[in-house]
């Protein structure tokens, strides 16, 4: 009689010698390996959700238009005045905690993705951008302060940033749900694979389980031992798997950060969602061991 070299327990039922177990390990690899990459995708996209609810919910741009003359050249100098009556304006706004001029090299940066480097803004009429920081609370009356600025100068308006952000949630949103789905689906489709294995392998030593049974074991002993066994396949295999997708999601990242986006740089994985993506093959092994142990109960009830 053998012993499992891994639990050290008797071994009345082959099963490491089975074909079944060597298939499975093979499937819990390939299973583990998409649901981790999933996983990270779906912390991902919170976290990029997160950062730009945090970061654009918490500022607006305003804009100043460049006032013309009669040649159609810009005034520098009413240009500028108008500037800094907004810039006033804006620094008493209930709710304002900081307000920025955006420079020429700021401006710049925002433009290059549109224009590329080597095109002269300083001659286009690119209008005056404030970066107002608003409070924790974020909360200013945008009509009272839109109706203010048309008062100063009716070149000037608002961007709070409200409609793209809330079309850009909906999108995180959805990228969400069709990752769980996907996630569930992974779920689904091993948790079949470990029930048609476990059936087959229940078939295949129905001559071991009658003897088992003529001697007293019950069936709870039996259940056992597959259980076990599939606990070590879900283990291992989902060492495998988690080590072949940890390399893909940093080449993602990288790929990610390389792009030069902010919004994808928001995509990070918190230090909580790296302890989830670790202890995925202890996820794997429990899953497999309680869907191992519960398939072998139901079907000796109704096979012996």
């Amino acid at each position: 009689m053998k012993r499992d070299l891994v639990t050290g327990r008797r071994k009345e039922i082959p099963l490491d010698d089975e074909e079944t177990s060597i298939f499975m390990y093979v499937l819990t690899s390939i299973y583990t390996y998409l649901f981790v990459i999933v996983l990270a995708i779906v912390m991902a996209v919170n976290s990029m959700a997160s950062s730009w609810e945090k970061d654009i919910m918490g500022a607006l741009t305003v804009q100043i238009i460049p006032i013309e003359d009669e040649n159609k050249h810009i005034d520098v100098e009413k240009t500028l005045e108008q500037q800094n009556k907004v810039l006033q304006f804006m620094e008493n706004v209930t709710g304002v905690k900081s307000v920025r001029v955006l420079g020429p090299d700021d401006i710049e940066k925002l433009m290059t993705p549109w224009l590329g480097n080597k095109v002269d803004i300083s001659e286009l009429p690119i209008p005056a951008l404030l970066d107002i920081g608003l409070k924790d609370d974020g909360s200013i009356n945008y009509d009272e302060v839109t109706r203010g600025l048309k008062q100063i100068t009716p070149n000037a308006s608002i961007d709070n940033h409200r409609l793209w952000l809330n079309r850009l949630l909906k999108f995180a949103s959805s990228l969400k749900h069709i990752a769980l789905l996907v996630l569930l689906m992974v779920a689904g489709i091993c948790a079949l694979s470990i029930y048609y294995s476990t059936r087959t392998s229940l078939w295949i030593n129905r001559e071991s389980l009658e003897i088992l049974h003529v001697v007293g074991a019950l069936d709870k002993y039996i259940a056992k031992q597959y259980a076990l066994n599939y606990a070590k396949i879900g283990f291992f295999a989902g060492v495998i798997g988690l080590f072949v997708a940890i390399p893909c999601i940093i080449l993602i990242g990288k790929y990610g950060i390389s792009t030069g986006s902010g919004l994808i740089n928001g995509a990070e994985l918190s230090l909580f969602a790296w302890v989830l993506i670790m202890i995925t093959p202890l996820l794997s092994s429990a899953y497999s061991m309680i869907t191992s142990y519960i398939t072998v109960k139901k079907s000796l009830e109704k096979m012996i």
